[in-house]
């Protein structure tokens, strides 16, 4: 038996009990290798939360390393990022274990940290977005009785007609624009669509391999410079009250179709459900060989708040 430290912290906001909880598992380099997929797949399920983070410390001799491995999984599966496990775990990193460090390393790649005033951090996200070519209307046609689908006629026509969009290989989102905050008060948990069972591929060829949800939002206008949008992120059978990948995919995609430039997004999340998130998204553009602009940084910001500290005994 061994017993593993984990904390508990509340990601995109300053107020315990809001915001979207996660649980970070440090993992000794000891036991790097032999804590397995399928053991922290388990724990992850054991907490039962959106995400759970493995965070490997580095061996006495590398202690002052400026970099920590992460690994970031959800209650079905390992995913390759995901923004409020990075908040949080930058946030437990920087101000609580080890503020030399400024850099996690996920499976999507290396993330640069930059600490900021109360607490906040910003995380320099790596991306490889990609539009796909095909909509929900598409793959399942005029059947608008499908399984999973908004039982709401206006939702659900949005649904069908909402780009899909990738801020990484693996991390997918179905963009569905809303026009009002009362149709956003009116999306559901009740209804789960099966994005492996579609009658044919959504996503295009070398990209299937990916968590895809739907992400609907309200743009609300610009205020102090920035782009306020209201969202939720409704899937899985649950909903997330924080969704810092899907707030990055939406900035992305809103930056490089409509916007055309960089922008500041400031994202509220969770309102409907009583756990307010505020989550802000940064990007920078360059121009592209064909008159256009493609995305060169992705910022996602946010603070965090500890909740718990523990011990996990596990079987190893």
């Amino acid at each position: 038996m061994t017993d593993l430290q984990f904390v508990t912290l509340d990601v995109f906001t300053s107020t315990r009990l809001q915001g979207n909880p996660l649980a970070v598992v440090t993992v000794p380099a000891s036991l790097k290798d032999k804590l397995s997929q399928a053991t922290k797949q388990k724990i992850a399920q054991e907490f039962n939360l959106s995400e759970t983070v493995f965070l490997h410390e580095a061996a006495d001799s590398d202690s002052q390393q400026q970099q920590r491995n992460v690994d970031i999984f959800t209650i079905e599966r390992e995913i390759p990022f995901a923004g409020h496990p990075t908040i949080g775990t930058a946030v437990l990193v920087k101000y609580h274990l080890h503020p030399h460090v400024d850099t996690l390393v996920t499976k999507a790649g290396p993330i640069g940290l930059a600490s900021q005033a109360d607490n906040q951090i910003r995380a320099k996200i790596p991306h490889n977005v990609h539009l796909h070519s095909k909509t929900l209307a598409d793959v399942i046609g005029g059947n608008t009785a499908y399984p999973g689908l908004c039982p709401v006629p206006q939702i659900r026509d949005a649904e069908l007609k909402a780009p899909v969009f990738s801020v990484v290989n693996g991390m997918t989102f179905v963009l569905v624009k809303l026009p009002s905050l009362d149709l956003l008060g009116q999306v559901g948990t009740s209804y789960r669509l099966d994005f492996d069972a579609l009658p044919q591929p959504l996503l295009d060829e070398g990209w299937r391999d990916s968590l895809v949800c739907r992400y609907y939002y309200v743009d609300l206008g610009e205020e102090d410079g920035e782009k306020r949008i209201r969202s939720r992120m409704v899937e899985l059978g649950f909903e997330d009250p924080a969704t810092g990948s899907a707030a990055t995919a939406l900035g992305s995609y809103l930056t490089l179709n409509e916007e055309k430039r960089g922008t500041r997004f400031r994202v509220t999340q969770g309102v409907e459900m009583g756990r307010k998130s505020d989550i802000s998204v940064e990007t920078t553009v360059r121009g592209s060989g064909s008159g256009g602009v493609e995305l060169e940084e992705l910022w996602l910001g946010g603070t965090a708040v500890v909740v718990l500290k523990g011990s996990l005994t596990v079987d190893i």
